[in-house]
């Protein structure tokens, strides 16, 4: 027996969403639609699986690479364009071995699989299709010769989701909410999370924030202290900035879309309104005493920065950088420096503590860019990183994820010029904990699990 799971949707049902997130990554509780397949797979007995992907391939197999980490086999193959879901399993018919299970991973049928494939021995036909309500469940069985022209649906919303009069029908009970546009899946991750709100194991939710039922985290996805969010889906490698409250809505990056309305704005949106009060100077005598003591203090650090990349870069223990710093008179001046070649933060950044000391740099603002990408933020909400200092440490390096588009550094920047949350305790807490020390590692879907941890 052979399955083909199908995760070709391109996410135009989901309107401005569908651009940043694959329909199959589209997190239930904080987990993937097509992880929650494959676990259901898996469950049922099936090791292995033939995985159709469309143009956005790139994003799945980096997130699934071969299925090893959940115990199947997955061979990835490409759906061409203008192909229809019936004419890649024609083109697959010589690789079906005997009995063909097809399923569309990316529309939440993962709750009704088991059922499916329990009952489904008992109907007779070619074709057997699962149907919720009279609809398609998004779940069939081929015997072998019977694909000829027919074809399956791919978009739970779209007219042609009807169930086949040549099919056999298996009704199911373990009806799942299909994922058919923002609204549908909102209600489905919902569902699934319950009443308390739900974290993916690689999220990270401040103390201080403020979670309520309904609500869900996904991997890679940062909450600050002090949010308050009601029935809120956040998607992967999305930072809610501190204090910011949200109700009712779907979240991806900078964008945020009503779930009730499908009506989108951007999360700086809501910025908080613009200090009226004179801000004491980056370059201020105090600024560059703390400098003065903290770069005193990193000095047993200093051998160790120039060895370890040295060893690591063949020699080249330095790499230098023109960053965009605080100007004497206020504003933004172009600086040099250098950075230790290593990925270790701490080490890596040491020499920014000169520009603390002479008054380019800041302890404590907003991430330091390269002139030219400063020059190049042009959006409004953008531009509000000038209302702060630029500093050695910010709060989008040391919460915002690694993983995250620039977009997400950028408006938790913009978020802290205007509320200029403390950032020494977050910073001393980061000083001991790994983010600090290691560099920041991708998710590796080819490596398995430990007990207990994902």
């Amino acid at each position: 027996m052979t399955t083909v799971l199908f995760a070709d949707r391109d996410g135009t049902a989901f309107g401005p969403l569908g651009a940043r997130i694959v329909p199959a990554l589209l997190p239930l509780a904080g987990v993937p639609v097509l992880e929650h397949a494959l676990e259901a797979l898996v469950r049922a007995g099936r090791r292995s699986a033939l995985l159709v992907v469309s143009s956005r391939a790139p994003e799945i197999e980096r997130r699934f690479g071969k299925g090893i980490r959940w115990g199947i086999a997955l061979e990835i193959v490409r759906r061409e364009d203008g192909e229809t879901t019936g004419d890649v399993l024609r083109r697959l018919e010589p690789r079906l071995d005997g009995e063909t299970i097809v399923v569309r991973g990316d529309v939440g049928i993962h709750a009704a699989l088991h059922e499916f494939l329990r009952k489904v021995d008992d109907v007779r036909g070619p074709i057997v299709a699962g149907l919720l309500g009279g609809r398609p469940a998004g779940v069939w069985r081929l015997l072998p010769g019977a694909l000829k022209k027919k074809d399956f649906p791919r978009e739970p919303g779209a007219a042609e989701w009807t169930a086949d009069a040549d099919y056999a029908a298996l009704p199911l009970t373990e009806g799942p909410v299909l994922l058919a546009d923002v609204a549908s899946y909102h209600r489905a991750d919902r569902a699934a999370a319950g009443a308390a709100p739900a974290l993916s194991d690689r999220a990270t939710v401040d103390g201080g924030a403020e979670l309520q039922g309904g609500t869900t985290v996904a991997e890679e996805a940062v909450v600050l202290s002090e949010a308050r969010l009601s029935a809120v889906s956040v998607l992967p490698r999305t930072a809610i900035p501190p204090g910011l409250a949200l109700e009712n809505a779907v979240v991806s990056g900078n964008l945020v879309v009503d779930a009730s309305t499908g009506a989108t704005s951007l999360l700086t949106d809501r910025l908080p309104a613009a200090e009226r009060s004179a801000e004491k100077s980056a370059s201020s005598s105090s600024n560059r005493g703390l400098g003065l003591v903290v770069l005193a203090l990193s000095f047993p650090l200093w051998p160790v920065a120039a060895i370890w990349s040295a060893i690591a870069n063949a020699g080249h223990a330095r790499r230098p950088v023109t960053l965009s710093g605080n100007a004497p008179g206020g504003g933004r001046a172009a600086f040099s420096t250098f950075r230790f070649e290593t990925a270790i933060p701490v080490l890596r950044d040491l020499p920014l503590l000169f520009a603390v000391v002479s008054g380019r740099l800041a302890l404590s603002g907003v991430t330091p860019l390269p002139p030219a990408e400063e020059a190049g933020l042009r959006e409004p909400w953008e531009k509000v990183r000038n209302e702060a200092p630029v500093g050695v440490l910010s709060l989008a390096q040391l919460a915002a994820p690694a993983s995250a588009p620039p977009e997400v550094a950028r408006l938790v920047d913009s978020f802290w010029a205007r509320t200029r949350t403390p950032l020494l305790g977050r910073a001393l807490s980061a000083l001991f904990s790994s983010r600090a020390w290691t560099a920041s590692r991708a998710w590796n879907p080819d490596v398995l699990r430990e007990e207990g941890k994902s």
